[in-house]
């Protein structure tokens, strides 16, 4: 997914000209092993919903196999490759990764902070090493984790070349660490190495068995007192599939689900509110290894 994603507006069947709030999508040339070994490997979760193009579900696992039945010449599954070509032609911009929704940055940063801040000043979080992943042109990793929170070292994950030259050029580089070109499904989450993992219009293009397999090794890699920060758009009841970029709103209790799967527990949970009104719901979660 992009860099810190688009900010896509509410859209529904046969609106085919609005965009939905959408982050970079985290995922570069990756063979999904997630939801491919059949979507009965995930655990029962269900919902009704559709996508862009008018087609309506009434179950979540009828739209996966639908999904990830397509594959390219190279039998890669188009989900993700889709997603990430998508992205490819975006400019590296603050406001191209928002989806000309660059003007809500600042009040976007703000909240997070806020929100994020209460871990380190009551719960003992340090400040040693985090990581953006879809940084795409590190608007969050410059303006939120080293400006706003002051993280010694903060890492980037990205898979897009042209967003990640952009980062590079634009953050200060005694602050930032390794800058790795990939994905959030293929990327090595070494253990107990960071304060905070920042998941922001990201998970919004992982299958739900790959977001359930990040949330695993995210957990794991956290140093003690440490939180996945997931920022995502949310729908009001079911699912809303964008057939443009391969992206999935889901709802609340859809996350919810999810991270509870992956072993994670939903520790803080608070609603963005100052973005427009024609932008989907944004939810914060902060997540914690289950008690």
């Amino acid at each position: 997914m992009p860099a810190k994603g688009k900010a896509k507006r509410k859209r529904t069947a046969g609106d085919a000209g609005v965009t939905a709030a959408v982050v970079h999508s985290q995922g570069k040339k990756a063979k999904v092993t997630g939801q491919g070994g059949g979507v009965g490997a995930m655990p029962a979760f269900s919902c009704a919903g559709t996508d862009t193009e008018g087609k309506e579900y009434t179950k979540l696992d009828d739209m996966w196999k639908d999904e990830l039945a397509a594959v390219d010449a190279q039998g890669e599954r188009l989900w993700y490759k889709k997603a990430v070509d998508y992205w490819k032609e975006q400019p590296a911009t603050v406001d191209g990764v928002l989806g000309g929704y660059g003007h809500v940055s600042d009040v976007d940063i703000k909240e997070s902070a806020e929100f994020i801040l209460p871990f380190m000043i009551e719960a003992g979080m340090t400040r040693e090493r985090a990581i953006d992943l879809g940084a795409g042109v590190g608007r969050i990793a410059h303006n939120l984790l080293i400006k706003k929170l002051m993280f010694k070292t903060v890492d980037l994950l990205e898979p897009c070349a042209h967003m990640l030259d952009k980062a590079r050029d634009e953050l200060p580089a005694d602050r930032v660490g390794e800058m790795v070109e990939g994905s959030v499904q293929t990327f090595d989450f070494k253990e107990a190495t960071y304060d905070i993992l920042i998941l922001q219009w990201v998970g919004i293009y992982l299958t739900d068995a790959d977001f359930v397999t990040f949330i695993q090794r995210a957990l794991k890699s956290l140093r003690p007192n440490g939180i996945i920060f997931i920022k995502e758009n949310t729908s009001s009841s079911g699912f809303i599939v964008d057939k443009d970029d391969s992206s999935l709103t889901r709802n609340d209790g859809h996350y919810r689900h999810l991270i509870a799967e992956g072993g994670g527990e939903v520790v803080k949970h608070a609603q963005q509110q100052d973005f427009p009104e024609e932008l989907f719901k944004v939810f914060m979660y902060a997540v914690k290894p289950k008690a």
